[in-house]
Formats: C-alpha cells, sequence, structure tokens
C-alpha cells in the first residue's frame, strides 16, 4: 500500500459546492482504492461520494453529518468487489468483505486519535449496511448517507427520501459528477456478471440477501447455468425451513 499521494489528485467540483479533497485520508483512500478497484469500481465509488455531498447540503438531517467518515466509507465501500484475492473471503458477504478492508486500511494508515475505534466502527457499518436498505436508513446518519449515495447510483436525478418527496440531485450536478467520473461500464449488464459471479464463487453468502436473486434469474454465468440447482440450495438455506427443522426437533427432544 502507497502512502504517497503526492501524484494522485481529485476533480474539483467546487461549482458544486461539495470538496472530495477536504483531508489526506480521503486522498489516500481514493488512492487505495483506484489500486484494488477496476475503473468501473473505482468511478462508482468515487460518484457515490459526490451523491453522499450533494445530499448532506440539501437534507437537513445530515446537516452535522460526518462528512469525512462518510466520504472515506463511500471510496472504499466496494473493496468487496476488487480483484486483490487478499481482500476476499470465501465465506463472508461482499459487504464484509469490503468492510473489513477499509477498516483494516484505516487502522493502517493511522490518524492518531483521530481515527477512533468508534469512527473505525461506524465507518464499518456504513460499508456493511450499505446494500440494507430496510436498516440502513434507520441507522446512524453516516450509514443512511453512504447508503443514500449508493441508491443515487442506481436512480441518479430520480432520488427521493420517499413518495411525494421531492428530487434532491439535479440534472446538472448528475451531469458534472459523471464527467467528473463517468459511467465505464456501469451497466446492468455487467453488475449482473458480478452479482452471478459471487452466487457461483460463494453461493452461502448470497442466500440470504440481494445477491441471490441474480443466481435465481439469470444463473451462475448470467446466461441460465445451473440456475435450478442454486434456486434448489437458496430455497433449502431459508430460515422458515432451518427455524421449522430446528423447533420440531426440540419438540421431539421435549416430548422424550
Amino acid at each position: 500500500m502507497s502512502s504517497d499521494t503526492t501524484a494522485h489528485t481529485l476533480p474539483d467540483l467546487s461549482d458544486l459546492g461539495i470538496n472530495l479533497s477536504q483531508s489526506k485520508v480521503i486522498v489516500q483512500a481514493s488512492q487505495y482504492a483506484k489500486e484494488h478497484c477496476d475503473p468501473m469500481t473505482y468511478n462508482h465509488t468515487l460518484r457515490t461520494a459526490c451523491w453522499a455531498l450533494i445530499i448532506a447540503k440539501k437534507v437537513p438531517q445530515f446537516s452535522n453529518v460526518d462528512q469525512e467518515l462518510v466520504v472515506v466509507a463511500s471510496i472504499l465501500h466496494d473493496l468487496g468487489w476488487s480483484k486483490t484475492k487478499e481482500l476476499i473471503s470465501n465465506d463472508k458477504r461482499f459487504e464484509v468483505d469490503g468492510a473489513n478492508a477499509a477498516k483494516a486500511f484505516l487502522s493502517k494508515i493511522g490518524e492518531g486519535d483521530k481515527w477512533d475505534e468508534a469512527r473505525l466502527q461506524r465507518t464499518w457499518d456504513a460499508i456493511a449496511l450499505h446494500t440494507t436498505f430496510s436498516i440502513a436508513v434507520h441507522a446512524a446518519p453516516e450509514v443512511a448517507l453512504t447508503h443514500l449515495g449508493v441508491v443515487a447510483e442506481f436512480v441518479g436525478p430520480e432520488l427521493t427520501l420517499g413518495p411525494d418527496q421531492p428530487k434532491i440531485i439535479t440534472l446538472d450536478e448528475y451531469k458534472a459528477v459523471t464527467k467528473a467520473f463517468p459511467r465505464t461500464e456501469f451497466t446492468f449488464e455487467n453488475v449482473k456478471v458480478l452479482m452471478c459471479g459471487l452466487c457461483r464463487n460463494k453461493p452461502e453468502t448470497t442466500y440470504d440477501n440481494f445477491v441471490g436473486r441474480f443466481g435465481l434469474n439469470y444463473g451462475l454465468d448470467g446466461n441460465g447455468k445451473d440456475k435450478e440447482k442454486f434456486s434448489k440450495a437458496l430455497e433449502a438455506s431459508q430460515f422458515v425451513h432451518v427455524s421449522k427443522a430446528g423447533l420440531d426437533q426440540l419438540d421431539a427432544l421435549d416430548a422424550q
């Protein structure tokens, strides 16, 4: 891991009223993400950080958020997609791999008391929960804002905080951010390939979350391979079946 940030710069987005390069650790996190992620993922994470900052400007509940933490979490949130084998486990969801890698990185670079255990854990939470809508939106502001930045990646200027709520990101803001960090290959087809790869390579980590739906719909190669086999394994793992088997067994034990 390189600590030299002199040759790594981030675009000036002051016209949007946001500042990506607000601290050394943000630049270091960006450099780390660039080293370990492909261009599609890297640009995706930097756009996520931009959306989060734009949202924070406009939504009162985020007015006092720890922006540095949110930007760092956004930039590092998809280390679980990294091609660097050392960052990836065989038995954890990609979100947890990313959270673990981010926490390890922040622990190593050292910022004195600035990145204490509480901030490290909050960063971990923001990354680990970034795809879990029903939890993230009710969690700490930094967790919720990181999640909303990720959501904006899939809806852009259509992002709202709920039905009948105003749109948050303007078309001009959207165009400025995607000009700075182009949506290089960030298409449904490529996301599908990524998700189906997770279903193929570590299926047990996908059964209880949205990733498993890709395996159900598109198989393990994105084109239907082993779709039925995956579907049966996912169904067998569901809590309704596991809980019934376990509680029936305990009922039988109690009856002896």
